[in-house]
């Protein structure tokens, strides 16, 4: 008896002669992505070991504190602790589980960034190249190996605009689970809400039609004011308010300590002490200010009984907004500028990039704040593994997104978003150009410049690039609607 069917390929199950020329130009093709995706995995194990458990940057002790205490805090939303680190402790009440789930978090969407990427046409070797800040950054990966609010933040971003391109027009159930995801990202950073605005205008513009616009963009408005309004609840049977946070006063301070002149305000005598001492030009970083107990600034205001300290912040920051216009559309401007740096060093005032490296961590000397973070796995910090220490820092003087290749994405994503010839993908380079740089601009407008707050202009504006340029040379062809 003879049998008939496909003949398999030796040693290659359920394979055909026919699928195994398939396959191997399938994988040839994502070749350059996936010699990346392994270099981004290896130098987290890298991580991981160089630095066990995790690095206590910054606030990463704050944010610890929500396991003892399930309750949203005034200085912060509290979204990373309820979406990552109180469900993750029920598993196991471990650093390292939180930083591993991160750092195979920030794998995954690099992948889908890929994927998007190519589904619009864009080349292997280019998509390959816009995924490498999200696998490559030095600064990713510290954020990603400590238990700081932005790497998760950062993913749920780049899912959301994700989710929106992966095809021509969303649909609506796309629309509400990205606005859901937009949500999210803004109950972890409150940051991310101007996204629900970008997301809606990428809904209004990227269908044909009427209802296949208005639909899913008032969807997608709807998912995003469900986990917003949820937290939003919760605080309001906390404090009694409808909010996120209670520092908004707090932050827009900060943002005029660098050019405030007080001679100019009109200030009760208790708020006289928010006054820099220093003269314009000599001032410290808005930080000092806003947070540290220094003898001045937001930490020793003490306001009369009946008075909203917050109020007072917003009320002072309101006055020299209104007294120096000019001076204040100066100093954002001039921040605005800063992502855009060959080299991430400290300008101006600002003193804290320090925080963002991985250098800083090699001496494992422990602050009373650090110690608090510590206190829950074991009290002192474990010493950083040498030779793979010293290795990362080597690695980050050259492993980093430099802001001249970042600018030049901006500029292209522009030309791509504004030119015809890009067709059906002009409507997501734009999403993509809005993203990136509206989040990495908000902090400067509100608050003040920092590193990671350029984060989503890294990550976001190289991607636009590619796809803007892509879409011009294509004229416009984009995935399936």
């Amino acid at each position: 008896m003879t049998t008939t069917g496909v003949r398999r390929a030796p040693g290659v199950p359920g394979a055909s002669p026919v699928d195994l020329p398939r396959r191997r130009r399938r994988l040839a093709d994502h070749a350059p992505f996936l010699v990346a995706l392994l270099l981004g995995v290896g130098l987290r194990v890298v991580v991981a070991v160089a630095f066990p458990g995790a690095v206590m940057v910054s606030d990463a002790p704050g944010y610890l504190t929500f396991l003892d205490d399930v309750s949203p805090s005034v200085e912060r939303p509290d979204g990373y602790g309820l979406l990552l680190l109180w469900p993750l402790s029920r598993v196991a009440d471990s650093l390292a589980l939180f930083t591993t789930v991160q750092h195979v978090l920030g794998l995954a969407v690099a992948t889908a960034l890929y994927a998007v990427l190519r589904r619009w046409g864009v080349g292997r070797w280019w998509a390959a190249v816009a995924a490498l800040p999200l696998l490559l950054d030095a600064m990713v990966l510290l954020l990603e190996h400590t238990t700081l609010s932005d790497a998760l933040f950062l993913d749920l971003v780049v899912l959301a605009v994700v989710l929106l391109g992966w095809r021509a027009r969303p649909s609506p159930g796309v629309a509400l689970a990205a606005g859901l995801v937009m949500g999210l990202a803004t109950v972890v950073r409150q940051v991310g809400t101007p996204l629900v605005l970008a997301g809606a205008l990428f809904c209004l513009l990227a269908a044909a039609g009427r209802w296949r616009r208005v639909v899913p963009a008032l969807l997608l408005v709807v998912g995003f004011l469900v986990p917003v309004g949820a937290y939003a609840s919760w605080y309001h049977g906390t404090y009694g308010t409808y909010a996120l946070s209670g520092i908004g006063g707090t932050s827009a301070y900060m943002r005029t300590t660098t050019f405030v002149e007080c001679d100019r305000l009109d200030l009760e005598p208790y708020a006289r002490v928010l006054c820099p001492r220093e003269p314009v030009g000599e001032r410290r970083d808005p930080t000092d200010y806003g947070w540290y107990q220094i003898g001045e600034g937001a930490q020793s205001l003490a306001v009369p009984p009946g008075v909203d300290r917050e109020e007072v912040l917003r009320d002072f920051a309101r006055q020299a907004l209104a007294a120096q216009p000019l001076d204040y559309a100066g100093v954002v401007l001039r921040d605005s500028v800063l992502g855009f740096d060959p080299v991430r060093v400290d300008r101006y005032e600002y003193n804290t990039t320090f925080k963002w490296r991985f250098a800083n961590y090699l001496d494992p000397a422990s602050s009373p704040w650090t110690r608090m973070g510590w206190a829950r796995y074991g009290g002192a910090p474990p010493a950083p593994v040498q030779p793979w220490a010293d290795l990362l820092v080597d690695y980050q003087r050259v492993g980093y997104t430099p802001g001249p290749l970042v600018l030049l994405g901006l500029l292209l994503g522009v030309v791509g978003a504004a030119s015809r010839r890009s067709g059906a993908a002009r409507p997501y380079v734009l999403l993509l150009v809005l993203v990136g740089l509206g989040l990495s601009l908000l902090p400067a407008i509100t608050t003040e410049f920092i590193w990671r707050y350029q984060l989503p202009g890294v990550l976001l504006l190289p991607a636009a690039g590619v796809l803007g340029l892509s879409a011009l040379r294509r004229r416009g062809a984009g995935p399936p609607t």
